[in-house]
């Protein structure tokens, strides 16, 4: 591997978490040294149906990036409000919401150590407040 970085990231798509990360990355240390990944629902293709061609695309990018970059941390980046799980509407309070996007990062964290045995993957949740406002939680 002639180019490496220590992690990569997969976060959804939505444009809302583009500064928020961003600055929650360069606070890290990581923001040139991580592969980022884009994707609408990250873990719920991984959780519902892993055979998906969503699953398989997100599996085959973090192999990829393990493959290609040498990573040894991956980040799941859920959000709330995320388009892709129906938006806030779908559940019955704010705090459901968030059990949902923990369980389904704690599941696909589960499937992505079964086949990347040595990847460290950590868990954030981004909370997307009313006012547009975007707080980072780490799991």
């Amino acid at each position: 591997m002639s180019h490496q970085c220590s992690s990569a990231l997969i976060k959804c798509i939505d444009f809302r978490l583009t500064s928020a990360i961003d600055k929650w990355m360069e606070e890290k240390g990581i923001m040139d040294d991580c592969d980022v990944i884009s994707v609408a629902g990250i873990s719920k293709a991984i959780v519902e149906d892993v055979d998906s061609a969503d699953a398989k695309f997100i599996l085959n990018q973090i192999e990829l990036s393990v493959k290609l970059h040498g990573i040894k941390t991956l980040y799941l980046v859920h959000h709330t409000d995320c388009g892709a799980y129906g938006g806030h509407s779908a559940f019955e309070n704010l705090e459901t919401e968030k059990q949902k996007y923990n369980s389904d990062m704690n599941k696909a964290k589960e499937v992505i150590n079964a086949k990347f045995p040595g990847l460290e993957v950590k868990s954030i949740l981004a909370d997307i407040k009313d006012s547009e406002e975007v707080v980072l939680l780490e799991y």
